[in-house]
């Protein structure tokens, strides 16, 4: 390899670098700065987004919440659980929830209270109260995620464990 040849390398490698940093002039200049030089000024990247505020989100957890609550297997209600639901999973869910419709707790309905945002992970919990047709309440925080339910939200896996291990 020639001198020539490392030489027009390494000032490829930095003309490439400099594009992909943003860079759009280079201007080097031994002990002054040149007129019309453009300083390169630091990036911050992951900067979280904004989240919605917690009155916007009320409407897709609520919409979460009775999609799972509504009447089919829970198979087709997968996407709204974090990470699926298993075979055995939907098996116990469905008969938890069968047991509760033939008790005549069903429909449900629901209220979300105490809204938190966590900033680093995008985890919205919030204080669910659920009413059954008989009138029983209950309260219980309950964890949502991003996710690819039509509502945009998913309960957490743990939260829709808990929730089934206190129905069951």
């Amino acid at each position: 390899m020639t001198l020539k040849t490392l030489v027009t390398g390494v000032a490829a490698a930095a003309l490439v670098g400099g594009a992909a940093a943003g860079v759009t002039s280079i201007a080097f200049s031994a002990g002054s700065s040149a007129p019309g030089a453009v300083a390169v000024q630091p990036v911050v990247w992951d900067i979280p987004m904004p989240q919605a505020p917690p009155a916007q989100l009320e409407a897709p957890l609520l919409q979460t919440l009775k999609a799972l609550a509504g009447g089919g297997s829970f198979v087709g209600k997968a996407s709204y659980i974090e990470g699926g639901i298993g075979r055995i999973e939907g098996i116990a869910a469905d008969r938890a929830y069968n047991r509760a419709a033939a008790e005549g707790k069903f429909p449900l309905t629901f209220n979300v209270a105490n809204i938190n945002i966590d900033d680093a992970g995008g985890v919205v919990s919030a204080d669910v109260t659920a009413t059954s047709a008989l009138g029983t309440t209950a309260t219980q925080n309950v964890e949502f995620v991003p996710g690819p339910s039509p509502s945009g939200w998913q309960i957490s896996k743990e939260s829709a464990l808990s929730l089934l291990s206190a129905a069951g």
